[in-house]
């Protein structure tokens, strides 16, 4: 879909499903959850720390706060689904301000203490997108890359290039990458490489998410070290809707 298809959307854009996904949307939700509910937790053990100033007490608890409307929202896609629809709630928001969010829920659990998580930005930052979806499909990469890497030295990088038109996102880890067999279909649900407890959901939910904005996301296979994300979303911003 050309990049300002976005523009002829109105706002709560329905996205039609037919009523034999739900069984999918429903793992994929119950995937997702997993993340703010690590979130909820270790903030509220945060919280009962004597050794806290104000303000880190102020902002956690706003963290609590944002993980729980995180849950609401996925609930929510559940009952929407269950109506034969979901939708796409896009607006005008920061990328910036939703990439930090994603990585700050992922770095609440200490499973990966010694893994560097950095974020680069050019361009423009606002543009048109759904942020709790975006925030998600981060999430899920962002957790994947953590259990690639090594627990000491892992690196992951996420940049984001804004334009008038289109937001370029890459993802990439300095882990082993993946396996040739498997990067045809590492979309697909239930696909895994040597992870014991991970469901194989979170690249298909991130695509998906992708897709629902009019975007197209791939493996880069051109890197000679670590693994590669890529995705284009449509950026622009409605006439009269800022």
């Amino acid at each position: 879909m050309p990049a300002g298809t976005l523009r002829s959307r109105p706002r709560g854009l329905a996205i039609l499903e037919p009523l034999s996904t739900i069984n999918r949307v429903v793992a994929f939700v119950s995937h997702d959850l997993r993340q703010p509910l690590t979130a909820i937790l270790a903030n509220a053990e945060f919280l009962t720390r004597s050794d806290i100033s104000d303000m880190q007490r102020s902002d956690t608890y706003q963290e609590i706060c944002w993980a729980i409307d995180r849950m609401n929202e996925m609930v929510s896609s559940l009952v929407d689904c269950s109506k034969g629809r979901d939708t796409l709630r896009p607006v005008a928001r920061n990328i910036v301000d939703t990439v930090e969010h994603a990585i700050r829920m992922a770095s609440v659990k200490q499973e990966f203490p010694g893994v560097t998580i950095t974020h680069q930005h050019e361009g423009l930052a606002v543009g048109w997108f759904d942020s709790n979806r975006l925030e998600r499909v981060f999430a899920n990469l962002v957790r994947n890359a953590c259990e690639a890497v090594s627990p000491e030295t892992g690196q992951i990088v996420i940049t984001t290039t804004g334009s008038r038109n289109c937001l370029q996102i890459g993802v990439w880890d300095n882990g082993p990458g993946i396996p040739a067999t498997i990067q045809d279909s590492v979309f697909q649900p239930f696909v895994s490489c040597g992870k014991t407890r991970n469901s194989g959901l979170g690249l298909a939910i991130a695509k998906k998410f992708v897709e629902d904005h009019g975007g197209v996301m791939y493996l880069d296979g051109r890197g000679e070290t670590g693994t590669l994300f890529i995705i284009t979303i449509p950026f622009a911003i409605p006439e009269g809707t800022i």
